[in-house]
């Protein structure tokens, strides 16, 4: 039974060679290894402020700080919230798989612009506008990390 679905598989899935070190294919598939998870709340971060400037305006270098204020405490939240405070890390979670398809961001700006878009007061939107950035880019990618290994996906 095992040689029968081994022998369909090579079929729907032609075999692929590894692809030979020093090529611009593996530089490539490291690179996107390493910045998946910065690139997604970069990308998260930058589209919440964009669309907050463009939505409530630019009123003062303040606004900006509050933002930044903001979504640094947004990430101590989640930090402290998770106990990631407590422990060593050895190395960072392997992100594998549709893990690297990180379209996350597409779903947390508008999210954590929804969140804020109502606030009335300036200053108070651009705060809360960058403490949704960055908890929701984090405990999305962690609830999206726990759900595809869960389906083994990961």
């Amino acid at each position: 039974m095992r040689s029968e679905a081994t022998s369909w598989e090579a079929k729907i899935r032609p075999a692929t060679s590894p692809p030979k070190p020093g090529t611009w294919r593996v530089a490539v598939r490291g690179i996107t290894h390493m910045l998946v998870v910065p690139q997604g709340f970069s990308l998260s971060v930058t589209g919440v402020f964009a669309i907050t400037v463009g939505h409530r305006g630019f009123s003062a270098p303040v606004a900006i700080w509050l933002f930044i204020v903001g979504a640094g405490l947004g990430f101590c939240c989640v930090t402290w919230a998770s106990g990631a405070h407590r422990e060593t890390s050895i190395r960072p979670v392997s992100i594998v798989g549709l893990a690297m398809m990180n379209l996350l961001p597409a779903v947390v700006v508008p999210a954590a612009c929804g969140a804020s878009w109502w606030i009335s007061d300036k200053l108070a939107g651009f705060l809360v506008a960058g403490a949704c950035a960055s908890v929701f880019y984090l405990a999305g990618l962690a609830g999206f990390l726990v759900i595809l290994q869960a389906s083994g996906e990961r």
